[in-house]
């Protein structure tokens, strides 16, 4: 198995293949790509050499932190712990541009349990995103 990781400061198209895989196709959402892309670092993992997984680093002014955002694994590949293999390197690699600070995500209700699994905690803030229910969650690094 050789797991590489790459941080890019546009959006990839590897990375829009998987988003759209995942949260257009899968999912159902509609507004997939947002400003924010633009002004994020961008994370791809790859296993041997082929694109399984993305994530996304942007600053929220609402929230006083980084939030890792867009975090999906396409579907042959998740519940073989490449999920915490994404997080460990977008943590590092906030890690490694930003210093130890406070992250945040905008979990999906129903996969929070991964969350706290890789060390992040519920806020009290729950919303609907695009009618899918969502948490926020907040972690120290």
């Amino acid at each position: 198995m050789n797991l590489t990781f790459k941080s890019f400061e546009k959006l990839p198209e590897d990375a829009k293949f998987i988003r759209t895989t995942v949260f257009v196709d899968e999912q159902g959402f509609v507004d997939e790509f947002d400003e924010n892309d633009e002004r994020a670092i961008h994370i791809l993992m790859y296993l041997n050499k082929k694109a399984i997984g993305t994530s996304r680093i942007i600053y929220s002014k609402e929230h006083n932190c980084y939030v890792i955002g867009r975090f999906a694994i396409l579907k042959e590949f998740r519940k073989q712990g490449y999920g915490k293999n994404l997080m460990d390197f977008t943590e590092k690699e906030i890690i490694r541009r930003y210093g130890h600070v406070q992250i945040g995500v905008s979990a999906q209700e129903r996969v929070k349990d991964f969350y706290q699994k890789v060390g992040f905690s519920l806020t009290d803030e729950k919303y609907l995103d695009q009618d899918c229910p969502h948490v926020f969650m907040t972690k120290g690094l």
